[in-house]
């Protein structure tokens, strides 16, 4: 669209309207109970930068109304079959993975139409697939593959011999046990890169372990994939390799963030906007277009640290600016460590430091707020408004096909990237392959980012973008930081922020702005903001009947044992929350691990004080990221490090059933950091015997246990215990297993053993234990009351008139844990 500029003095008042491509997750539609008010002030990112757009009237003259592209929800990724979808939209998946995968969807989902089913078609809902899917009697699971035709798997049976001629003499080797080995059944692109397990499997299978090993850093993953879905949309169907951004005409002039605001500039004494922010994106281009060196990937918008911003201003730019921008601004090429050696600093050491204080009235967060004090590391953030060349682009999806570590994966030691990995991989690939000088950036930039917007993927981070904003704007202009938001359109929220700061001098969240956001559910503490519900299936009390138990029983004891069952099994959902203990969190080293102390809530009367690995996300990616015949001999089973969800309403049963745990033997499976161990002691146990197989767990248990006075000294034993050894079970009155069931090996074999422990006891004579288990994961493989053994008992439970062994779904509010 070509429309004059109503304002005379704007220098590009006769150019079309830029068009923006904004990456933002759509709201859902409002509920007709939202309150309209409330709606209003508290506007979602989507509402916001489309009124950015339409009602500013410089902003209105020079671009056309923003174009939505999706952004990436990181729990959708958690699904297999979503996360291939979103993966084949960013154009990652070969064209051969994404047929066999919507192959394999269209059978499992619509048998009867797989013929006639179209891909689009068959996956409009992904986010149902992964669910188990009840048949009309409720008796029936399914459980979707989209791998079916890439990839076979088959278990390695124990004992099975293999050969080796390393001494041509052939020595048999003896499998452990529960290995597998997974075949692709199709061809493998020879230019794959990673480890030899790795691409040994289809990309899309590759891609689906690696994510898996991500945990809090999946968000970060899931702002990659959108960006790649945006770029191709950027793109279109233009499939010209050699086009670089001087050259070519896309149905989009660039990419942004829905988390930036427009640099608008001042309205002058008539009242007409300086069309500052379209002016810059004009100058850039023209400039850029004009440069000796052609542009594969262009900045409307970057920041950088403190200490960066001063070196790229006084150092980098008036070194390195070429292309004529006139009066107006400066062009420069992207720096890199070569730039800041050529001023003798070492680009690789800037790492942030941390405010340390001594404060004990000082939050928790703001003791980990970091900042820099010299240059280095990645000179510039800008990932946030910037278009890129067809060329660059199919450059990059051409690597990226070839290597899925390099989307998640900041180098060798498998560290995943925790800010945003496009801010690294993209500029980086540009210039490999086309130039240092093909990536250009203005020292007058067109967007920066929202004040205090409240950032999902670094929180910590966000006084440090509005400081880095304001010195940016003082080193670009010569004026005072502060004011460079006079000159940014704001939202009404994001103005009285902004005020706050300049009559306060310091910044506050939005949720501090008039009360608390509708959205809030805490005071905005970094503590309190990661409480949320917690979904946990909990196995009723019950007890397990041998159908050779009743030799060994008499009239008496059947009566006891009937009187036992008088259980109800429906569980009640506890809706108290699980809230932090008000003391600070304590710090100690168990030899050279650093750990740290969290206190939970059991209930008003009963509180429980573990240990957990102060930094156990390194430990279980590196778990998750290599192979599983190497795991047990390099990492061992490392999720017992942290408290998990389900120990604590294991704990909560434990509390319903005081009288039968008064002095009585608890056998702990899988006990980790001790919750449920302490409770059971401070219940009136006579033993608990706590049992894991990570030594790193034992002892945290043990020092946990050690700490709280009123549990006797010999009460709580940490026992070493393989639940897949011949070893028989502790004897015990009651089994506890919480949060024990996080892989179908796993879940099979915690069910052989409660089987074990419930069959024994009747074998003995003695009353039958209770057994209780819990489950936040949820993953598959978790129903072991499918094995033949545990519907034979359910049957004799049945015939008995007893409750069947049967799951039940509880809610666990307000729970706050590690984040893994």
């Amino acid at each position: 669209t070509t429309m004059p500029c109503n304002n005379p003095t704007c220098r590009h008042r006769t150019k079309r309207k830029l068009r923006p491509l904004v990456i933002s997750i759509l709201p859902s539609s409002p509920s007709t109970d939202d309150d309209p008010n409330l709606r209003k002030q508290w506007p979602s990112r989507h509402e916001q930068i489309t009124r950015m757009f339409t009602t500013h009237p410089s902003l209105s003259a020079h671009f056309e109304p923003p174009v939505f592209s999706p952004g990436v929800p990181s729990r959708e990724i958690r699904n297999r079959s979503k996360l291939m979808e979103y993966a084949n939209q960013a154009g990652l998946l070969p064209e051969l993975e994404w047929q066999l995968i919507c192959r394999a969807l269209n059978e499992q989902l619509s048998p009867e139409n797989v013929d006639g089913a179209l891909c689009s078609e068959v996956i409009q809902d992904l986010s149902k697939l992964e669910l188990s899917q009840q048949s009309v009697k409720g008796e029936t699971q399914q459980v979707i593959d989209p791998f079916k035709y890439l990839v076979k798997t088959t278990r390695i049976e124990p004992d099975v011999a293999s050969a080796t001629d390393a001494t041509s003499n052939k020595k048999k080797i003896k499998v452990k046990k529960n290995e597998h080995e997974t075949k692709s059944l199709i061809p493998i692109s020879p230019n794959r890169r990673g480890a030899p397990e790795d691409i040994s499997v289809p990309y899309s299978v590759e891609l689906w372990r690696k994510s898996k090993t991500l945990n809090r850093d999946r968000a970060v993953f899931g702002c990659s994939l959108a960006h790649l879905i945006a770029m191709k949309t950027l793109i279109g169907d233009d499939h010209d390799k050699s086009d670089d951004l001087s050259s070519h005409d896309t149905k989009f002039d660039f990419i942004l963030e829905d988390n930036v605001r427009a640099f608008v500039g001042l309205e002058d004494t008539v009242g007409n906007s300086s069309c500052e922010c379209a002016c810059r994106i004009w100058d850039l281009i023209e400039a850029s277009n004009k440069a000796q060196d052609k542009p594969h990937l262009r900045y409307y918008g970057w920041l950088g640290s403190k200490p960066n911003l001063s070196w790229v201003y006084n150092n980098h730019i008036p070194r390195k600016a070429f292309g004529s921008g006139g009066e107006t601004i400066k062009i420069f090429p992207f720096p890199t460590n070569n730039d800041f050696l050529l001023d003798s600093i070492d680009g690789t050491s800037s790492k942030p430091a941390t405010n340390q204080t001594t404060n004990k009235d000082t939050t928790e967060e703001s003791t980990k707020k970091p900042s820099f004090s010299t240059p280095g590391g990645t000179a510039v953030w800008g990932m946030f408004a910037y278009t890129i060349s067809p060329a660059a682009y199919h450059s990059l999806i051409a690597q990226l096909q070839n290597d899925v570590g390099m989307l998640m994966w900041k180098g060798k030691r498998m560290r995943a990237f925790q800010a945003k990995a496009i801010d690294k991989i993209i500029p980086r690939t540009v210039r490999e392959l086309f130039g240092e000088m093909s990536v250009h950036l203005s020292d007058k930039v067109g967007f920066v980012r929202c004040p205090m917007l409240g950032s999902m993927l670094h929180s910590q981070w966000e006084e440090g973008f509005c400081e880095s904003t304001e010195l940016q704007y003082a080193l670009s202009s010569h004026g005072e930081g502060c004011n460079a938001w006079d000159n940014v359109w704001l939202g009404d929220i994001e103005r009285q922020i902004v005020d706050y700061r300049k009559k306060n001098g310091k910044w506050i969240r939005k949720e501090d702005i008039q009360g608390k956001s509708p959205k809030s559910k805490s005071n905005g503490s970094a503590r309190s903001r990661s409480l949320s519900p917690v979904n946990i299936v909990t196995l009723s009390m019950l007890l397990l009947v041998n159908t050779l138990a009743f030799a060994f029983t008499t009239s008496m004891q059947t009566a006891q044992r009937k009187a036992t069952l008088c259980i109800p099994s429906i569980l009640k959902a506890s809706t108290e929350a699980v809230r932090p203990n008000s003391e600070e969190r304590q710090r100690a080293k168990l030899g050279h691990v650093p750990i740290i102390s969290r206190s939970i809530q059991i209930a008003d009367e009963m509180n429980v004080t573990v240990w957990e690995m102060e930094k156990p996300s390194e430990i279980i990616q590196e778990w998750w990221s290599i192979d599983e015949s190497e795991r047990t001999s390099r990492v061992g089973d490392p999720f017992g490090v942290i408290m998990w969800p389900g120990s604590i309403l294991a704990s909560r049963e434990l509390m319903k059933q005081q009288q039968a745990v008064s002095n009585a033997t608890v056998l702990v499976l899988g006990a980790g950091t001790g919750v449920e161990a302490q409770a059971a002691a401070l219940l009136g146990a006579k033993k608990v015997i706590a049992t894991d197989i990570n030594p790193l767990s034992l002892q945290l248990l043990a020092y946990g246990a050690s700490k709280i006075e009123t549990i006797g000294p010999d009460v709580v034993e940490a026992k070493y215990f393989d639940l897949f050894s011949k070893d028989p079970l502790p004897k015990c009155d009651i089994l506890v297993a919480a949060d024990t069931l996080y892989n179908a090996e796993l879940a099979k074999q915690v069910g052989h053993r409660l089987h074990e422990a419930i069959t024994r006891s009747f074998e003995d004579g003695h009353t039958p234990i209770k057994v209780i288990v819990t489950d936040s994961q949820k993953f598959f493989g978790t129903n072991f009351l499918e094995e033949q053994e545990m519907i034979a008992l359910n049957t004799i439970f049945e015939e008995g008139k007893w409750k069947p062994l049967e799951w039940k779904l509880e809610t666990l509010n307000n729970f706050c844990g590690s984040g893994v």
